[in-house]
């Protein structure tokens, strides 16, 4: 009889400890939106010059005119600046967030490099900024066109 007795005190504590357990609140966090995209179409821009890159293959979430620069700044190196989506105090959108986000870079064009890379970003201010470096297959340094996709 003891141990009928001691099973249901088992499954009465253990009842007792689920009906008064709470679930824990996770925090949903935000889901990534797209705040800009660029095809950088000129591979030999003049160095340290920035352009505007093709505007139908450009998008910025605060607007499409001149909102986003690419500047080469060396054989196969750029900067690839988006007005705006920086997440800082400046930020044009509702709220800041700060530094983070997530960068995808991609080579454009068989006749361009092998493959570009992101080498590093910037965000919490009022700008984003990407450095991009892409390689021939030989792994030096080449121009090339690229595509370039910021969210957050």
């Amino acid at each position: 009889m003891s141990t009928m007795k001691t099973l249901a005190t088992v499954l009465t504590c253990t009842f007792l400890l689920g009906a008064f357990a709470t679930v824990a609140a996770a925090d949903p966090g935000r889901g990534a939106d797209i705040q800009c995209y660029v095809w950088a179409n000129n591979a030999t821009s003049t160095l340290n010059a920035p352009y505007s890159p093709s505007s139908p293959y450009s998008f910025n979430t605060v607007g499409r005119s001149a909102a986003n620069f690419v500047t080469r700044t060396a054989t196969g190196s750029y900067s690839v600046t988006c007005k705006g989506v920086g997440g800082g105090s400046l930020f044009t959108g509702s709220g800041t967030w700060g530094a983070g986000g997530h960068v995808q870079v991609t080579a454009y064009g068989s006749e361009d490099a092998d493959y570009c890379k992101v080498s590093s970003w910037t965000t919490g201010g009022a700008d984003f900024t990407a450095f991009v470096r892409c390689y021939n297959s030989a792994g030096a340094l080449s121009d090339s066109r690229f595509d370039l996709l910021f969210v957050w």
